[in-house]
């Protein structure tokens, strides 16, 4: 198990996405919008929020490839909404 500031964690994410080719730039900048809302608005016992800090708890960097993999998948077939009605870390 590892924590990871949240800025640390969309940058890792960012990262992650940018490899496949498949993934532009302005869908990176559009996850990083519905994750941002996401953690405004949810509670998870994965999200640890200490006043305006947020920190994310993964199991393991497994987790983080998952979600980059599980997009890429929506992006492919054409189900991005989808991809986000069921969203959470």
């Amino acid at each position: 198990m590892f924590i990871l500031d949240k800025a640390e964690f969309v940058e890792e994410v960012k990262a992650e996405m940018a490899g496949y080719e498949e993934i532009s730039e302005e869908l990176i900048e559009a996850w990083v919008v519905k994750f941002e809302d996401y953690v405004s608005k949810k509670k998870n016992e994965k999200l640890i929020k200490k006043g305006q800090d947020v920190q994310i708890k993964l199991d393991d960097e497994a987790e983080l490839f998952k979600i980059v993999d599980r997009y890429l998948v929506a992006i492919e077939n054409d189900e991005i909404e989808a991809y986000w009605q069921d969203w959470k870390l």
